[in-house]
Order: structure tokens, then sequence, then C-alpha cells
């Protein structure tokens, strides 16, 4: 056989004994009795650690003053002076800015005079009450001494009627003369008159009594109109000064002034379209407000601990809490206002500072934690997947709190315990796994220190 086909043929057959090595690798080795072995998974294994599990909700905010207030004019006035520019601190009450209004001074003295008026009137009718008071006394001092002059008259008039039968009997009888029976007659009738007078000065005596007391009356309601005279008069007067007190701006509340349209000589005019003389932000308090998704609504309450990071600031993280919710969502967002309220007694937290508000919602220290990738849910029951002796085996567990990277482990797993860390899912229970050890975190280069942004 010729050389160069010999040569063939020996490649030719080593080529065929390279392939079937080759198909040889792919198959699983046998056992002694025949029969493939099973695949080994090789698995990254976790234990179980203590963590603070937190669940938050952060959301962008800027902070704002807890009050601010448009000051505008009440009255109009020409500007006389003004003592507060921006940046001013000023305290509840502290005069800003006067008004000068000439007229509304005019009028409250004249105000202040009917009430010098008033009093004076109702002096006049004190003592014209008196004066009606003793009328009424001398009316009836003399009914009853009239009274009794009608007592005298019948007595007379009764013994002069029975002189008077006397006698006629006696003319009669022819003991006494005509001229005594005509004298007794006169007598008598003089009685009568008498009586008939006094009995006409009664009536004019107790007309009297109820004219006095009529003007009695009269008195006492003047008494009273000038009371009620004084009175109006007095909330004249207040409402005037009330108007005039507008002439003096004050700051509603300790704060520091924003912004100042105001100068002197300026003429005010009152409303609220105008534009204001000053705005004031008060200065102690600052407020953050986030929108709270709706997912996160139902568990942001008030008091919930929050973290406040400032833009402006980098590094400073203000605690605080949730001061109050708004309770009901707002329709067009589907969010829940939520306000926190920071104290600022050196006024460093300026309004108007981007914000980042991290409200903690619910928080377990301390607390047994897997890995969220360790977790596994199926039929509405939880599970992790242990490494025991070599074999995955499903460990059904009880699970709390979740922050979205650790979630706690109520029961289910000992801290010791080897867990897979994650794609466990596609693991039989009781399948053989071999383990193998997480990297390595890489070192910092040099130079570079680690730290939170």
């Amino acid at each position: 056989m010729p050389r160069t086909a010999l040569s063939f043929i020996n490649g030719l057959a080593s080529v065929v004994i390279l392939l079937a090595m080759a198909a040889g690798c792919d198959r699983a080795p046998e056992d002694k009795v025949g029969q493939p072995a099973l695949r080994v998974t090789r698995v990254e294994v976790i234990h179980p650690e203590r963590h603070t599990v937190r669940r938050s909700v952060g959301e962008p905010g800027e902070l704002q003053a807890f009050e601010t207030a448009t000051i505008h004019a009440r009255i109009p006035g020409y500007v006389k002076s003004w003592t507060a520019n921006i940046g001013t601190h000023v305290k509840k009450g502290q005069v800003i800015a006067e008004l000068s209004v000439p007229e509304l001074e005019a009028d409250v003295q004249q105000k202040k005079a009917a009430i010098d008026q008033a009093i004076a009137r109702r002096r006049l009718a004190g003592a014209a009450v008196k004066v009606a008071e003793a009328n009424v006394e001398a009316a009836r001092a003399n009914l009853t001494e009239v009274q009794a002059g009608i007592k005298r008259a019948e007595a007379d008039l009764v013994r002069w009627q029975a002189e008077f039968r006397r006698v006629e009997q006696l003319f009669k009888d022819r003991a006494q003369t005509g001229s005594l029976v005509d004298e007794t007659r006169n007598k008598l009738h003089s009685a009568e008159a008498t009586r008939d007078e006094v009995t006409a000065q009664v009536t004019s005596a107790e007309v009297a009594v109820i004219q006095a007391r009529a003007a009695l009356e009269q008195a006492h309601s003047d008494v009273g109109a000038s009371a009620a005279a004084i009175e109006v008069a007095q909330a004249e007067a207040r409402h005037a000064e009330a108007l005039l007190g507008f002439a003096r701006i004050e700051a509603p509340f300790d704060g520091i002034i924003i912004q100042r349209n105001v100068d002197t000589g300026d003429l005010t005019q009152p409303g609220a379209d105008r534009p204001p003389l000053y705005v004031i932000a008060r200065s102690d308090i600052v407020t953050i407000w986030v929108a709270i998704p709706e997912v996160f609504a139902p568990a942001v309450n008030p008091g919930d601990r929050a973290e406040v990071k400032l833009q402006a600031i980098p590094g400073r993280i203000i605690q605080g809490k949730v001061t109050r919710i708004s309770w009901a969502l707002d329709p067009k967002v589907r969010t829940l206002r939520a306000e926190i309220d920071i104290p600022n007694p050196d006024a460093k937290l300026q309004p108007g500072l981007y914000a980042n508000a991290i409200i903690i919602a619910e928080e377990h220290p301390d607390v047994m934690t897997l890995p969220v990738t360790s977790i596994l849910s199926e039929q509405g029951k939880d599970y992790c997947v242990a490494v025991v002796e070599g074999k995955a085996v499903r460990r059904p567990v009880r699970i709390g709190l979740s922050d979205g990277t650790r979630t706690e482990v109520v029961s289910g797993i000992n801290e010791g315990e080897a867990v897979i860390r994650a794609n466990a899912a596609s693991l039989a229970d009781g399948q053989v796994v071999e383990v193998i050890e997480p990297p390595l975190p890489a070192p910092a280069p040099a130079g570079k220190r680690g730290g939170t942004a």
C-alpha cells in the first residue's frame, strides 16, 4: 500500500476516535448498575440575618412656611411711614407701616363728643325723674287733704239737713218764725255747695295724681332712651376707632418679611385684588407636604416617623413626624396629601428649598430576614429552599414586613441554616445540589472611600 494512502487511513481513524470521545463527554456518567447518575445543580446559598425592616415611601416636595400672610390695606389712605423691609424679623402686633387718614381721626372725635352729649342727656333725664317723683308725692298729699275736706263737708251737710228738718217742724208747729227757716235753708244749701265743691276738688286731685304718675313714667322712659343713646354713641365711636386702627399695619404673627410693595406717600386702596403691602412668612415652623401614592395611602398615618433630605444641604437628614393627612385622596391623581411640620427656631430652613421626604410607615427592628429573591410563593403559601445534606429542601415560612430588598421571616427557618439565594423555584424537593460560595465584594480602588449618597 502506498505511504500516502496509509497516512490517510491513520488520520481518518484518529478523527473517528476523537468524535467518539467527544460524544461520550456529553452523557452523564453511569453508576455500577449501568444507570445514568442525577445531574448536580450548583447553587449559591446565604444564611438568615437580623436586620431592621422598614416599609417606607419617598416622595419629592419643597419646604413651605407654616403660615404665609398677604397684608392688604383695609381702608384708603396715604402711607405715612413704613418700618420693615424684606428679611426683617417681626413680632406679632409689631407696627410695620402707618397710614394717614385725617377724616377718620375727625370722625372719631365727633363720635366721642356724641358720647359726652348722650351722657349729659342721661343726667338731665335722671333729674327729671326726681322732679316727677316729687310731683307725684305732692299730688298724692293734695289728694289726701282734699279727701279729708270732703268728709268735713259731708258731716256739715248732714248737720244742716237735720237742723233744717227740726226748724221746719217747729215752724209747722208755729214754734219758730219763717225767717229762721229761711236762714236754716240757706245754710243747708251752702253746705251742699261746699260738699259739691270739695267733691270736684277730689276729682281734680285724683287727675293730678294720674298726671304726675304719667310724667314719672315718661321721665323713666327718657332715662332708658338716654342710656340707649349712650350705648349707640359708644358703639359708633368704637366702630370709628376700629376703622382708624386699620391705619396701623401690624404683623399678624412672628415671622419674616418676604415681600414689600409699599413706599411713603403711596395711596392705598382696600381689596384683595390689589397688590399686597407686605407678604409675611412664619419662620419658626416649616412644612413639607408630599403626595402619597394610592398603594401606600392606607399605611400612612399621623405620627409616622419621617426623614427629610434637602438638596441644598447634602448629608443632612432632618428627623420629623407626619403631622396631618388629608384622609381623602385627590380623585384626579389618586394621591393622599401628607404634611410634615419641622421646627425651625433658628430660621435656617428656608421656604422653597427642594426636599425629599421618606415616610416610615412601619418598622420592625432586629428581625430575622432573607433576601426577597429567596422567598417563593405558590398557591397562597410562602416558602424558601434550604440546603440539607446536599439536597434542596422546601421549607414553609411565615413572612412579615418587606422593604423590597429583604423580607422578615417570622417562623419556618433558623438563623444558621443555608438558604438558596435565588432561582430556587426550578429545584425539586430533594434534588441534589452543590453549594458554591458567593463571590467576595470587589475591593475599593485605592484612594477612594465608600459612603452613602
